[in-house]
């Protein structure tokens, strides 16, 4: 198996949440050359996974074709798969191709592996399973899981100055916005949990607001509300791409965030990581677990069902503001 190509073109937490799966595909095939087509934008962020040789944009579906054909693999393996991947497949006439086999137009790859995880499972389980179908149709042992899929602790130090701290303050990073993927706590939320965890909290700490481009406002009004609460909150330094903020939160010592692509970066990193989630059915938390080892997450839903699931306005914030600060007093003493 000389060249692999896997499929994940959608959003960052769904990138993220796929990294169990290329690292399972590296270790098992050292030496082949392993390419991931991804979305638009992610290409940055997607060439700093250490699991991955090269990346596809994607596009146009007969480009995409085009670079397949030319780039000749041996197996393509949809993670990620609408009709339009298989039939790009298709056209492209690679020689093996794997997808999940729950959507009647799966049938057309030339092999199908079931990727409905166990309940209470994270979500990044279905995408392990396909590619775990892969390595024993090989002949091969899957191999185990690592604690850390990224470690680019190095430059902590580096990442905590541009950030403007270089001394024992804890950095606690709040990401308010959801870039239309999630629900998280509206802002006025964010300003009673953030008020609680300053009273509560024992340790020197700092809080950096970050937000992508066109969430600068939200932060800012935050920021604004917090102070009126004599809380003092920093926005972030902007960065040029996604890439450069991915590393960069090697410098947080914890992150908070609704279940966005932002909370899923930070726990590539073992970062405590709080998350808000949203959800009609049981535990949106662990299916959609970050990273981080358990004993360093926290999570926080509004009452499960119909009616109050997605009502992120019904989390208990003071009950949650309490936690936070137990967590990082004890942590951090």
């Amino acid at each position: 198996m000389n060249r692999i190509l896997l499929v994940r073109h959608d959003k960052i937490g769904d990138f993220v949440l796929t990294w169990p799966a290329f690292y399972l595909a590296r270790t098992a095939f050292p030496d082949a050359r392993i390419e991931v087509l991804v979305a638009p934008g992610m290409e940055a962020f997607a060439r700093l996974c250490p699991y991955i040789d090269d990346v596809i944009t994607d596009g146009d579906d007969e480009a995409v074709t085009a670079t397949i054909v030319e780039r000749r693999y041996d197996a393509a393996i949809a993670l990620h798969s609408p009709w339009r991947i298989c039939r790009i497949f298709r056209d492209a006439r690679v020689p093996y191709t794997l997808g999940p086999k729950h959507k009647w137009y799966q049938y057309l790859y030339k092999d199908r592996a079931s990727a409905k995880y166990a309940k209470g499972e994270p979500c990044w389980r279905g995408n392990c399973m396909i590619v775990e179908h892969f390595i024993r149709r090989n002949g091969l042992e899957v191999p185990e899981m690592p604690s850390r899929l990224w470690d680019n602790s190095a430059e902590r130090n580096e990442w905590r100055s541009y950030y403007g701290h270089s001394g024992d303050k804890k950095l606690v990073f709040v990401h308010p916005g959801t870039g239309g993927s999630s629900g998280s706590l509206p802002v006025e939320g964010f300003v009673d949990l953030l008020v609680t965890v300053n009273e509560a909290t024992r340790i020197p700490m700092a809080l950096i607001l970050t937000f992508s481009g066109n969430e600068r406002s939200l932060a800012e009004d935050l920021r604004q509300r917090l102070a009126a609460q004599d809380v003092v909150a920093e926005l972030a330094r902007p960065l040029e791409d996604l890439g450069d903020f991915a590393r960069s939160l090697v410098a947080a010592d914890m992150f908070m965030a609704g279940s966005t692509g932002p909370l899923h970066l930070a726990g590539l990193h073992d970062v405590p990581t709080v998350g808000f989630y949203a959800g009609r059915r049981s535990r949106p938390d662990l299916k959609w677990a970050t990273m981080t080892q358990p004993s360093k997450r926290l999570a926080f839903t509004p009452p499960i069902g119909r009616r109050t699931g997605r009502n992120m306005a019904l989390v208990d914030t003071r009950k949650a503001g309490l936690q936070i600060a137990k967590f990082l007093n004890e942590h951090y003493s």
